[in-house]
């Protein structure tokens, strides 16, 4: 066993993961499954529920996709919409891999984020790249501790928001941090002075996953909430929370219908 172990450590396949999302996607398709699956062109995934609901309320011709669980569907199938398939990165790394494997190639993504640097409460965040300290977009990168957006997504966005004359996007940097409940100050203090703005659980294993296969991957934040490290103040309820999430949810689709299909795909 341990000639055998030996063996691994200098055999670069070694390192290669044993179950691919495209290895998977094709045993179900040779199950019968996803064999007329067209992936869309550009997909929205909304971190929040309710994001999701308002959207379907708002769109009533958007259809729930047969095959693929949790993606619903418009302008005949080119724009999906991903929404609740659960909560933080491990979950959503799953319902990512396996759509890339299937051929999408653009990632638009709104949530609601805490602000760690007085950001109003409601304000929009754009995060051009963010710390990965989510337990899965380490496995991901090779050299850095950020994993970062698409920059022509980034710069079509921007260019997206000023012809439409939409609210200011405070661009900072996110960090990504999936246990709720294990905020300490020494990680406030700590990120603060990375440069980290917001945190959240998703970003760094979107951008993580989006660099490694080549995709195009943005996330888009309301902020709910406010940590310092002396406090956690709450705003998740506050109305213009759930406003603003509306409004960012409805403005991220038309820039995938309008801007990404028309002129980018």
């Amino acid at each position: 066993m341990s000639s055998f172990c030996s063996s691994l450590l200098v055999n670069p396949i070694a390192n290669e993961p044993i179950v691919t999302a495209e290895k998977y996607m094709a045993y179900k398709k040779r199950n019968g499954h996803l064999i007329e699956f067209i992936p869309p062109a550009a997909i929205l995934v909304c971190y929040q529920q309710s994001s999701l609901k308002y959207l379907l309320d708002c769109i009533p011709e958007m259809e729930e996709c047969e095959t693929f669980s949790n993606l619903y569907l418009i302008d005949e199938g080119r724009v999906g919409i991903l929404g609740g398939w659960g909560i933080g990165a491990p979950a959503l790394s799953v319902k990512l891999e396996q759509l890339i494997a299937l051929g999408a190639k653009t990632f638009i993504a709104v949530g609601t984020a805490g602000t760690l640097m007085n950001h109003p409460i409601g304000d929009f965040i754009i995060a051009p790249k963010a710390l990965a300290e989510d337990g899965v977009a380490h496995l991901y990168l090779k050299d850095s501790s950020f994993a970062q957006a698409d920059d022509a997504l980034f710069s079509i966005w921007n260019s997206f928001i000023q012809s439409r004359s939409l609210p200011h996007f405070h661009s900072v940097p996110a960090w990504s941090f999936s246990a709720l409940f294990r905020e300490t100050p020494a990680d406030i203090c700590r990120v603060t002075k990375l440069g980290c703005g917001v945190v959240e659980m998703e970003a760094a294993t979107l951008y993580a996953i989006g660099q490694e296969k080549g995709v195009q991957t943005l996330s888009l934040f309301v902020v709910s909430d406010t940590l310092t490290q002396e406090n956690w103040i709450p705003h998740i309820k506050e109305p213009a929370v759930k406003h603003n999430l509306h409004r960012l949810a409805k403005w991220a689709l038309e820039f995938c219908q309008e801007t990404i299909l028309d002129k980018y795909i």
